[in-house]
């Protein structure tokens, strides 16, 4: 009855759907420090690089879900 949209964002950002999450963090931690976790930020998929840290992801990505989704708090973490 309705078109989805609010379905596919609710999954989108979703704690059981870590992958948007990871790709945010993962950008961000690039501009910061020239490289990503994944070094292929515009591949995630089964084609790009594994990370280099996948439990490093795997945390900063669950902690920018906890932390509201806020880049400035996870820009604070960071730096």
């Amino acid at each position: 009855q309705q078109s989805g949209r609010r379905e596919l964002a609710e999954w989108l950002v979703s704690p059981r759907h870590p992958l948007t999450s990871r790709v945010i963090v993962n950008r961000l931690w690039g501009w910061h420090f020239g490289k990503g976790i994944v070094t292929t930020t515009e591949n995630f998929g089964l084609l790009g690089e594994k990370p280099s840290h996948p439990d490093l992801l795997d945390f900063l990505a669950r902690d920018f879900i906890e932390s509201g989704w806020s880049m400035k708090e996870f820009h604070r973490m960071l730096v």
